[in-house]
């Protein structure tokens, strides 16, 4: 078997460029070369040991774009592809209803298979996006969180003219934040990172410290912090009849929300998880037109030998929004 070097969570907190076998492609999987692959919240908390199905051994990344590394259907040998990192079992009462993103066992490549930051992955052949042959690679791979903000921001029901208020400068804070801005709302932002409030200032999004510096509160407010300690403080930066709109991934259990506020407020709780197809379409079309400028996001692009690195940064706080180009595969 062919090997290729790849970053591989070890176990506990370490991560290593190291060799790992190619993946073959198989019936339904297709094999992708990787261009360009995301660093995000989740592969930290692999990276951490906190990830709740990560197992030690696996190769991190599942936002990426790339080129097909083999025919697929019509599709040659180079294609530009975006890839849906998700899995869907195809037979659940929220896969036959079309909601494949809330699939009962939903898994995903970079997480339960290997992942992007590798030269060579192998994805499911129904989550490739052909992509334009001219498309700029680096900017396509901010599709993917871009496409979870665009589902963030249906979801919300956000209307022209609301006030809009998200916790959390992240990556996809700040990409709710520009989109809500893009749809006409007022946003705000709260987030106690310094170097994050800092960037996401330079995005032209509006720094505030607490809820009272919004008056009566926002119609929306969108959690993309996923951290406790913002669970039970959502009421008081909405509106009454407001709507919260749940981001960021928490960890199972309780998280001290003030059910009595939800009542007395009427104020509405929406979850969203990733992404639908129409979320990922409308996502490519801002990108790939040139309607939303993904590079003004992107703190750096490291090569594959500088990944544990671009992970230790991360760590520290710094940038925003890291690539890492993997390479050709080794052996192929």
């Amino acid at each position: 078997m062919t090997e290729q070097h790849a970053l591989v969570w070890e176990g506990g907190t370490v991560v290593a460029v190291r060799p790992v076998t190619v993946p073959e492609s198989r019936p339904g999987w297709v094999a992708v070369d990787v261009a360009f692959a995301g660093i995000c919240g989740s592969d930290l908390h692999i990276a951490d040991g906190k990830h709740i199905r990560a197992q030690p051994g696996q190769v991190l990344g599942h936002e990426f774009v790339g080129h097909l590394a083999e025919p697929y259907g019509d599709l040659p040998v180079g294609q530009p592809m975006f890839v849906n990192p998700t899995v869907h079992c195809g037979v659940c009462e929220a896969c036959l209803a079309g909601r494949t993103n809330v699939c009962h066992t939903l898994t995903l490549v970079g997480i339960d298979y290997p992942g992007g930051v590798a030269p060579r992955t192998v994805v499911p052949g129904y989550g490739i996006y052909s992509l334009p042959a001219d498309v700029d690679l680096v900017a396509a791979a901010l599709i993917e969180p871009l496409a979870v903000a665009v589902r963030a921001v249906r979801r919300s029901g956000l209307a022209l003219g609301d006030r809009a208020h998200v916790v959390g400068a992240g990556p996809v804070g700040c990409l709710v934040g520009l989109l809500s801005t893009a749809a006409g709302a007022t946003v705000t932002v709260s987030e106690p990172s310094a170097s994050r409030r800092k960037y996401a200032a330079e995005l032209g999004l509006t720094i505030v410290d607490s809820p009272d510096d919004l008056g009566h509160g926002a119609d929306v407010v969108f959690d993309a912090s996923g951290h406790t300690s913002v669970a039970g403080e959502l009421p008081r930066w909405l509106r009454t009849a407001g709507t919260a709109v749940i981001v960021g991934a928490y960890h199972p259990g309780l998280h001290g929300v003030d059910l009595l506020s939800v009542m007395f407020g009427e104020i509405t709780i929406i979850g969203t998880r990733i992404y639908q197809r129409s979320d990922i379409e409308a996502a490519i079309e801002l990108v790939t037109t040139g309607r939303f400028d993904a590079h003004r996001l992107i703190s750096k692009v490291f090569r594959l030998g500088e990944a544990v690195a671009a992970i230790d940064s991360l760590r520290r706080g710094e940038g925003m929004k890291v690539l890492i180009e993997p390479g050709q595969p080794r052996g192929t």
